[in-house]
């Protein structure tokens, strides 16, 4: 099934971010906390709340939002910074419970700036911390692992209950990067520090949080290379530690689902790598899983434990159970957000594949089209993150452009306050000279030599005036040079934004090129089943499929009719026509755009239906019609070409 590799990665890396918990250990800790608030002191009360708030967010989102705001108002009123700051970064995780990642990345930069005036290392760790979880949340593991870093060299002599804390999920999430970057032998090192701060924690949940590290890091070892089988049992042992630790400090533990998700993981190792005989290892985790997630409300957990016994299922041919689990695991997911829609697609992906193996053609074709309903919704879902991505981004840009201008602007008026200052000064040390010379006139004729030296320093102070008025000119030259540079950046920023549009405009037509071959082979898909039908035992079922056939080649009918592979991207294929000189097939044409998409011989293969030795044919004929020598390379010469056009 294609989601057997996605529960492992899914379940360890969504028990960290959205944990659910037990109502009777959350309850403690929420009465702890309440006591704390009462007791603490006013500086101290703020960040305490935002300790209580983060508490109750499985219990009730809006509640926890509700105390957030008010320790933020708090922190306002006593004009305390480091609990501000605090109490941004708290309300920022809450804010990604409710996918609001862009007000969440907003009360992080709030977060930031409160940092600028207060120097205490703990809060800013925490802050920095949250900063890297946000960017690995959002798929931007190089910023994450930035933020991360400098979150745990702000701390690296603390050892205050928040700095372990902290240390162990700093070390935690780390460790997850280097999964996903598969550098197992750094993700090693970071994840035996999270089980070692882990061990100094006062909290149950960090114990439990280095022994699943530990276990996940010798799984993606293992992974790596799959003949040393002692790597895996390395890995269960320690799952199996994280659960025993579960057991016998259930009433201590917050984040109750990460046991639920280490009982999966160790279903699924059994499942994928050990043999058939292992079921009932397999089926004792998955059922305690099960037992975990209902009392915790983890339903994607519920739903992915339903999909490893659909697999054992339909290992077993028993079409009919394998597909009831399967529907059982949607139906956990049907209340959840758009955010599972990638589980839901896997899931019918595998509903597809069963009727498909069960002989019931009809119903796997109803359920790959919900696959590929579901598959488009992700898919939408994460260009519309690419762009709000990329936004942020340019108004990041031009916040710092505006505050370099504003500090050049301040810099600039208090040079010229100063020279006004030594303006006046100069006049009104001017008007008294003048008045004391008007006095000289005045006296005797016996004062007439000190008034000559009165008028030496008359002199001398109209040099200073001049020399004052000249550097005021000066002052004024710079700033319309300084007018017209912003004027060249302004025209450097509209210049930018087209840019960015015709990339957007590139990047629509690789889109389109893409969706017009994928009708084209579902087309192809639609003919097979077509001829299949003609040539099945039943007339009726016969008639059924080719009507089936026939209304979805008229509903691609008028699309054929309107666009074309060659209409996609005129430029591009009028290009390859030309130094083919007009030789290029429609079928030639197909193959330069899949090349184009970047697809290996393999994919290829598989979508037309042919021998991969039959691509590298293709790839030479194609290779002789465009004139390329033995030694250029056909995708560089097909990329290069897509850039001139």
């Amino acid at each position: 099934m294609p989601f057997k590799k996605y529960y492992l990665l899914l379940l360890f890396i969504c028990a960290c971010f959205y944990p659910a918990c037990g109502a009777y250990s959350q309850s403690l800790i929420i009465d702890s906390l309440n006591r704390a608030v009462k007791i603490a002191d006013a500086k101290e009360s703020p960040i305490i709340m935002g300790e209580l708030a983060r508490a109750n967010f499985e219990r009730d989102i809006k509640k926890a939002v509700g105390i957030s705001n008010e320790a933020i108002a708090m922190a306002r009123r006593q004009h305390n910074e480091a609990a501000e700051a605090f109490c941004y970064a708290t309300m920022a995780h809450l804010l990604v419970q409710q996918n609001q990642q862009q007000r969440a990345s907003k009360y992080l930069d709030s977060a930031l700036k409160a940092l600028d005036n207060h120097t205490d290392p703990v809060i800013a760790s925490f802050v920095w911390f949250r900063k890297g979880w946000l960017d690995m949340v959002r798929g931007n593991n190089e910023k994450a692992m930035s933020a991360l870093l400098r979150a745990a060299s702000l701390i690296s002599n603390k050892n205050d209950r928040r700095s372990v804390n902290y240390k162990v999920l700093i070390n935690h999430y780390i460790a997850s990067i280097y999964a996903y970057g598969s550098d197992t032998l750094k993700q090693r090192k970071y994840a035996a520090a999270c089980l070692a701060t882990a061990r100094r924690s006062i909290y149950a949940d960090d114990m439990q949080m280095g022994y699943m590290t530990v276990a996940h890091s010798y799984f993606s070892a293992f992974e790596k290379d799959t003949l040393k089988r002692s790597v895996l049992d390395s890995s269960l042992v320690y799952y199996r530690r994280a659960l025993t630790f579960y057991v016998r400090n259930k009433e201590r533990i917050l984040l109750q689902s990460n046991a639920s998700a280490t009982a999966l993981n160790m279903a699924n190792s059994y499942f994928r790598y050990y043999p058939a005989t292992y079921k009932d290892s397999a089926y004792k985790y998955v059922n305690l899983a099960l037992k975990i997630a209902r009392s915790t409300n983890g339903r994607e957990v519920i739903a992915n434990g339903y999909g490893i016994l659909s697999e054992y299922a339909l290992r077993e041919k028993d079409y009919k159970q394998a597909e009831e689990y399967l529907n059982r695991g949607i139906g956990e997911l049907a209340t959840l957000s758009d955010g599972v829609d990638i589980t839901r697609s896997r899931m019918m992906l595998g509903l597809a594949n069963v009727a498909e193996s069960s002989g019931n053609l009809k119903k796997a074709m109803a359920y790959y089209k919900q696959y590929l309903n579901y598959h488009d919704k992700v898919f939408d879902v994460q260009k519309l993150a690419v762009t709000q991505q990329l936004e942020e981004q340019y108004q990041a840009a031009q916040r710092e452009n505006e505050i370099v201008r504003l500090r050049e602007r301040d810099d600039y008026n208090k040079r010229l306050n100063w020279l006004y200052v030594i303006i006046g000064s100069t006049g009104i040390i001017s008007l008294v000279f003048l008045l004391r010379s008007y006095h000289f006139k005045l006296k005797a004729s016996q004062q007439e030599k000190k008034m000559a030296d009165q008028e030496k320093e008359e002199a001398k102070l109209m040099t200073r005036l001049q020399e004052a008025e000249a550097g005021r000119l000066i002052l004024e030259k710079q700033e319309a040079e300084l007018r017209a540079s912003l004027r060249e950046e302004e025209s450097a920023r509209l210049q930018a934004q087209q840019e960015l549009l015709q990339d957007r405009t590139d990047w629509l037509e690789k889109a389109l090129l893409a969706g017009t071959l994928k009708i084209e082979e579902k087309n192809s898909i639609l003919e097979v089943l077509k001829q299949k039908a003609s040539q099945a035992d039943s007339p009726v079922i016969a008639r059924q499929i080719g009507r089936i056939v026939n209304q979805n080649l008229r509903m691609d009918k008028n699309v054929d009719e309107l666009q074309s592979i060659a209409d996609v991207h005129p430029l591009f294929f009028n290009a390859l026509q030309n130094r083919a000189g007009n030789t290029l097939t429609r079928l030639d044409l197909k193959y330069c755009s899949y090349i184009l998409m970047g697809m290996e011989n393999k994919d290829m293969a598989t979508r037309l239906g042919v021998d991969p030795k039959s691509i590298r044919m293709t790839r030479y004929r194609l290779k002789q019609k465009l004139k390329l020598n033995k030694q250029d390379s056909l995708d560089q010469f097909i990329s290069s070409l897509e850039l001139k056009g």
